[in-house]
Order: C-alpha cells, then structure tokens, then sequence
C-alpha cells in the first residue's frame, strides 16, 4: 500500500472514495465554526469524527447531509456533489434523535420504506423482534436509549451506501452499545461505509478504522487507526526521542511522530493517547 502527505496526516494512495470533504467553511454570524475542513471516506470503512464539543463535527455533518449550506467548500458523493438522488444512498441518525409527532414506529417504516430504494424488510422486522419495539407506539414517548436505537434500526435497514450516526451508542446500556458496534460493523462492507461522530475513543478503537481529529473547526490530522498507531510512540517525560517531532502532551507523557530510526523505541499509543496529544498540541 502506498502511502501519500496531505498536509494533516498519511492517506493511502490506491483505494476508492465514496464520501470526498474538501475545504468545508462554515460561519454563523461573526463566529468561524468551520475552516477547510477537508477528508475522504473509502469505501468500506468506518471513519470516526472526533473532537471537543463545539469543535465542528455536527456542523460538518449537517454541510454533508445539505440540512445547512457551507459558505464555501465541496462535498462529492461518488465522484458527485450530493443530489436528491444521492441522498437515497445515504442514511443519518442525527445527535437531536428529533421525531415527528405522534409518528409511531410504523409510520416510521412507511416513511424510511417508501424513501429508500434498497429498503430491507426483513432485517427491519428481525431488529425490532429483537429489540421488542412495539410499531403501533409512539416515537416521541420512547426513551432517548430507545430512540437512538430505533434510528439505529432504520439506519441500517435502508441499505444506504454511507451511515452517517452522530453519537450512535449515546445513552444505550452496556449491551446495547456492543450489538450496535456489531451491528455497524456487520453492516459496512466493501461498497458501504460509515461516519461516526462520537467521544467514546474506547469504542472507537474497537470499530473503526479511520479518523480525523477535528478542533476549533479544523481538521488537525487524519489517518487510518492503524497507521497513526504505527507514526506514533509515547515516550516518557525526559526520555530522548531522537529527531521525532512532539505533538503533544498526555498525561505525564508525550506524544512523538517518529521516523524511521525511532521504530523502536517509545511505545504504541492509543488512540485516546492519539487523540489527546494532538488536541493539546495543535490549536
């Protein structure tokens, strides 16, 4: 696999984009709340938004979705900007959980069934058997758990080619969260992927395989799971880290992107070590 510099991190060279985010800005009133923001999403991937509240990743997934139109900026769908037709490809659980009133889960059904092509029936009604929703009840009187995982639901019995899940496993117990992990990865395949937006960085690293780290509205670095693991070490305060750079600091220690000659020493990181060093060391 060939690997290529885009100014915020590696990206691999030979694979297909399904999702292409370039130089997304976004400005509310006097406040910047996005400034070219720009990754890519492969195909078949689970690609993970992370970054403080307030740091941009709703905004950018509202731009994506055309629920807010950037100031300025691109998003290509396929090799596409994002067209009605699109949009059938693509399916959202959105952070609000916002429902229609007195819509019940069998509206909901009608609703999803009759707005995307590819609908899947029978993963729908083996999903709410497993889960005991009742479709003759009201949306808006389930719990937020509930809720979020009724979107779930909906989201992935669409068969869209691209999720998009704002905080997918927010407020859902133990259990829960693990079969909604399942459930996404199961999902993703080599034509289908997934944006996450989420703080859980432990979940994260159990799921996903890429990421960009977003802070004050930018994208401060972007790289596979995998491969930012392997450009960086931790190292402990004083210890020599030769000619690597310092990201960060986490904890006690230091985040190091190491070169070639730095292999060995220092230690793996996670991505929580990962996350946290870039946000303390790149406003």
């Amino acid at each position: 696999m060939e690997y290529k510099e885009n100014g915020i991190g590696m990206v691999e060279g030979n694979y297909e984009i399904l999702l292409s985010v370039q130089k997304l800005s976004k400005r509310f009133g006097n406040k910047q709340i996005l400034a070219d923001v720009s990754f890519d999403v492969k195909k078949g991937s689970i690609f993970a938004l992370i970054g403080p509240n307030g740091a941009g990743k709703t905004t950018t997934i509202r731009c994506i979705l055309k629920a807010i139109d950037a100031d300025s900026g691109e998003v290509k769908f396929i090799g596409n900007r994002i067209s009605m037709l699109s949009k059938q490809k693509i399916a959202a659980v959105s952070e609000d959980r916002q429902v229609f009133r007195n819509f019940s889960a069998y509206d909901y059904e009608r609703l999803y069934s009759s707005v995307y092509p590819q609908w899947d029936k029978e993963i729908f009604n083996k999903l709410v058997a497993k889960y005991n929703f009742d479709l003759s009840q009201r949306v808006e009187t389930y719990s937020i758990g509930m809720k979020t995982l009724f979107f779930v639901v909906l989201a992935i019995s669409t068969n869209a080619q691209l999720l998009i899940l704002d905080e997918p496993t927010q407020h859902l117990d133990p259990t829960v969260r693990y079969e909604v992990m399942r459930l996404i990865r199961e999902y993703v395949s080599g034509e289908r992927s997934c944006i996450i937006s989420s703080h859980e960085m432990f979940e994260l690293e159990e799921y996903a395989t890429e990421f960009a780290i977003i802070n004050a509205g930018r994208v401060i670095y972007t790289d596979s799971i995998d491969g930012a693991k392997e450009r960086h070490r931790i190292f402990k305060t004083g210890e020599s880290i030769g000619n690597g750079e310092v990201i960060g600091i986490v904890g006690d220690e230091i985040l190091v992107k190491i070169y070639g000659e730095n292999e060995d020493n220092g230690r793996f990181p996670k991505l929580q070590e990962i996350v946290v060093g870039y946000l303390t060391g790149r406003k």
